[in-house]
């Protein structure tokens, strides 16, 4: 018997909800900041009951690295929280991102600025976004992929889009 209780406490168990579906909305610049409030919709309540909850968050990969594992560290991401969108229906959320790059063997990160997202998604027609939810003892909740049009960034960045988008 405590050779089954060793083994269960060592394991994760798995979420118990299917994937969501996530649709991609619109993408708006925080007043002269940093900082991009992305909109989206779900069509389960992603920020339903976890137990244990740790964080939960979107995450959005600038290249073609689309490793969303826990333990990889993409070189150029967007990310940021996800809160609700009372203004919306009931599965709007809203999730406040910052473009960002991993420095120092990935133990650093760096803000990137509206000229080198340019750059970065200058040969890319969207961008790929995952929802997740960590919580103790769970594995990792993972939404299906939601792409995210290059153009609507680059407009919500104030640049016209690049010819040919």
């Amino acid at each position: 018997m405590s050779l089954f209780l060793i083994v269960l406490v060592g394991c994760a168990f798995k979420q118990d909800k299917p994937p969501a579906n996530l649709k991609f909305a619109k993408i708006e610049r925080v007043g002269e900041t940093a900082l991009y409030d992305l909109y989206f919709s779900s069509d389960v309540d992603i920020k339903g009951t976890y137990k244990s909850l740790i964080g939960i968050g979107l995450l959005c990969a600038l290249e073609d690295d689309e490793d969303f594992n826990e333990n990889h560290k993409m070189r150029y991401f967007m990310d940021g929280g996800v809160r609700r969108d009372t203004s919306g229906a009931r599965f709007d959320f809203i999730s406040r991102m910052v473009f960002s790059e991993k420095i120092a063997n990935g133990s650093s990160e760096r803000d990137l600025s509206p000229v080198e997202v340019e750059q970065i998604l200058a040969k890319k027609d969207h961008v790929s976004c995952r929802f997740f939810a960590s919580a103790t003892m769970i594995d990792t909740y993972f939404s299906n992929v939601m792409y995210v049009p290059v153009e609507s960034v680059i407009r919500a960045m104030g640049a016209p889009p690049a010819p040919g988008r």
